[in-house]
Protein backbone atom coordinates (compact mmCIF):
# COMPACT_ATOMS: atom_id res chain seq x y z
CA UNK A 1 0.00 0.00 0.00
CA UNK A 2 2.88 2.33 0.85
CA UNK A 3 4.33 1.86 -2.68
CA UNK A 4 0.97 2.69 -4.29
CA UNK A 5 0.73 5.92 -2.28
CA UNK A 6 4.24 6.89 -3.37
CA UNK A 7 3.45 6.10 -6.99
CA UNK A 8 0.29 8.22 -6.89
CA UNK A 9 2.29 11.08 -5.34
CA UNK A 10 4.95 10.84 -8.04
CA UNK A 11 2.33 10.76 -10.80
CA UNK A 12 0.65 13.83 -9.29
CA UNK A 13 3.98 15.72 -9.52
CA UNK A 14 4.68 14.60 -13.09
CA UNK A 15 2.84 17.51 -14.79
CA UNK A 16 4.87 20.00 -12.73
CA UNK A 17 8.11 18.23 -13.61
CA UNK A 18 7.25 18.10 -17.33
CA UNK A 19 6.25 21.76 -17.47
CA UNK A 20 9.56 22.69 -15.83
CA UNK A 21 11.40 20.70 -18.50
CA UNK A 22 9.69 22.50 -21.38
CA UNK A 23 10.80 25.98 -20.35
CA UNK A 24 12.49 27.46 -23.37
CA UNK A 25 16.09 28.54 -23.20
CA UNK A 26 16.80 32.23 -23.70
CA UNK A 27 17.19 33.24 -27.31
CA UNK A 28 20.69 32.60 -28.60
CA UNK A 29 22.66 35.20 -30.47
CA UNK A 30 22.63 35.04 -34.22
CA UNK A 31 23.84 31.61 -35.46
CA UNK A 32 27.48 31.72 -36.43
CA UNK A 33 28.09 34.99 -34.57
CA UNK A 34 30.61 33.34 -32.24
CA UNK A 35 33.65 31.35 -33.29
CA UNK A 36 33.14 27.88 -31.83
CA UNK A 37 35.10 24.65 -31.39
CA UNK A 38 33.09 23.31 -34.32
CA UNK A 39 34.21 26.22 -36.52
CA UNK A 40 37.83 25.61 -35.51
CA UNK A 41 37.62 21.90 -36.31
CA UNK A 42 35.93 22.56 -39.63
CA UNK A 43 38.79 24.86 -40.72
CA UNK A 44 41.51 22.55 -39.37
CA UNK A 45 39.88 19.62 -41.19
CA UNK A 46 39.90 21.66 -44.43
CA UNK A 47 43.64 22.18 -44.01
CA UNK A 48 44.22 18.50 -43.19
CA UNK A 49 42.05 17.32 -46.09
CA UNK A 50 43.89 19.68 -48.43
CA UNK A 51 47.25 18.34 -47.28
CA UNK A 52 46.05 14.74 -47.59
CA UNK A 53 44.80 15.36 -51.14
CA UNK A 54 47.75 17.66 -51.95
CA UNK A 55 45.28 20.40 -52.90
CA UNK A 56 46.66 23.89 -52.40
CA UNK A 57 43.20 25.27 -53.20
CA UNK A 58 41.58 23.24 -50.41
CA UNK A 59 44.26 24.17 -47.87
CA UNK A 60 43.96 27.85 -48.69
CA UNK A 61 40.15 27.75 -48.60
CA UNK A 62 40.48 27.77 -44.80
CA UNK A 63 42.22 31.16 -45.02
CA UNK A 64 41.14 34.65 -46.07
CA UNK A 65 44.34 35.62 -47.87
CA UNK A 66 43.09 39.14 -48.61
CA UNK A 67 42.72 39.91 -44.90
CA UNK A 68 45.89 38.03 -43.97
CA UNK A 69 49.01 40.16 -43.71
CA UNK A 70 51.46 38.62 -46.16
CA UNK A 71 48.71 36.42 -47.63
CA UNK A 72 50.39 36.23 -51.05
CA UNK A 73 53.68 35.12 -49.48
CA UNK A 74 51.83 32.51 -47.40
CA UNK A 75 50.17 31.20 -50.58
CA UNK A 76 53.61 30.84 -52.21
CA UNK A 77 54.93 29.14 -49.07
CA UNK A 78 52.15 26.52 -49.20
CA UNK A 79 52.79 25.95 -52.93
CA UNK A 80 56.51 25.47 -52.31
CA UNK A 81 55.90 23.16 -49.36
CA UNK A 82 53.62 20.92 -51.43
CA UNK A 83 56.04 20.96 -54.39
CA UNK A 84 59.01 19.91 -52.22
CA UNK A 85 57.17 17.27 -50.20
CA UNK A 86 56.02 13.83 -51.20
CA UNK A 87 53.91 12.19 -48.50
CA UNK A 88 52.70 14.53 -45.74
CA UNK A 89 50.98 13.33 -42.58
CA UNK A 90 49.46 15.89 -40.24
CA UNK A 91 47.45 15.67 -37.04
CA UNK A 92 45.67 18.54 -35.26
CA UNK A 93 44.64 18.40 -31.61
CA UNK A 94 42.45 21.40 -30.84
CA UNK A 95 43.33 22.91 -27.47
CA UNK A 96 41.29 26.09 -27.13
CA UNK A 97 38.85 28.31 -28.99
CA UNK A 98 37.86 31.76 -27.75
CA UNK A 99 36.56 35.10 -28.97
CA UNK A 100 38.51 38.37 -28.62
CA UNK A 101 37.30 41.66 -30.05
CA UNK A 102 35.02 39.96 -32.57
CA UNK A 103 37.75 37.61 -33.79
CA UNK A 104 38.07 33.91 -33.19
CA UNK A 105 41.25 32.71 -31.56
CA UNK A 106 42.20 29.04 -31.76
CA UNK A 107 45.16 27.08 -30.48
CA UNK A 108 46.01 23.59 -31.68
CA UNK A 109 48.80 21.14 -30.98
CA UNK A 110 50.07 19.94 -34.36
CA UNK A 111 52.32 17.09 -35.46
CA UNK A 112 53.52 16.71 -39.01
CA UNK A 113 55.82 14.41 -40.95
CA UNK A 114 56.78 15.32 -44.48
CA UNK A 115 58.79 13.08 -46.76
CA UNK A 116 60.86 14.97 -49.34
CA UNK A 117 60.46 14.53 -53.09
CA UNK A 118 64.24 14.67 -53.35
CA UNK A 119 65.60 11.37 -52.02
CA UNK A 120 68.82 13.13 -50.97
CA UNK A 121 66.94 15.08 -48.30
CA UNK A 122 65.74 13.84 -44.93
CA UNK A 123 62.11 13.65 -43.87
CA UNK A 124 60.91 16.53 -41.70
CA UNK A 125 59.15 15.97 -38.39
CA UNK A 126 57.57 18.91 -36.60
CA UNK A 127 55.54 19.27 -33.44
CA UNK A 128 54.33 22.62 -32.10
CA UNK A 129 51.37 24.70 -31.02
CA UNK A 130 49.84 26.78 -33.78
CA UNK A 131 47.87 29.91 -32.97
CA UNK A 132 45.15 30.91 -35.41
CA UNK A 133 43.09 34.09 -35.75
CA UNK A 134 39.76 33.82 -37.56
CA UNK A 135 37.39 36.45 -38.88
CA UNK A 136 33.85 36.15 -40.18
CA UNK A 137 33.53 36.61 -43.94
CA UNK A 138 30.54 36.28 -46.28
CA UNK A 139 31.72 32.68 -46.88
CA UNK A 140 31.85 31.97 -43.13
CA UNK A 141 34.74 31.86 -40.70
CA UNK A 142 38.23 31.93 -42.25
CA UNK A 143 41.67 32.08 -40.68
CA UNK A 144 43.38 35.44 -41.19
CA UNK A 145 46.59 34.56 -39.37
CA UNK A 146 48.55 31.53 -38.23
CA UNK A 147 51.69 31.57 -36.13
CA UNK A 148 54.31 30.34 -36.55
CA UNK A 149 53.85 30.36 -40.31
CA UNK A 150 57.17 28.63 -40.80
CA UNK A 151 55.48 25.43 -39.66
CA UNK A 152 54.18 25.02 -43.21
CA UNK A 153 57.62 24.72 -44.78
CA UNK A 154 60.32 22.07 -45.15
CA UNK A 155 62.56 24.02 -42.79
CA UNK A 156 63.01 22.32 -39.39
Amino acid sequence: MHCVTRLVGLLACLPLFLSAQTVQAPAQSQPGASFTDRDTMQLLNQIRDGIDSRSQKKILSAFDLEKMGGGAVFKQQIAGFLAQSDLIRIHFNQIQTTMENGRGIATAQVEMEADPRDSNLLPVYKQTQLHFVAEKSPAGWRFTDVQPRSFFSRQP
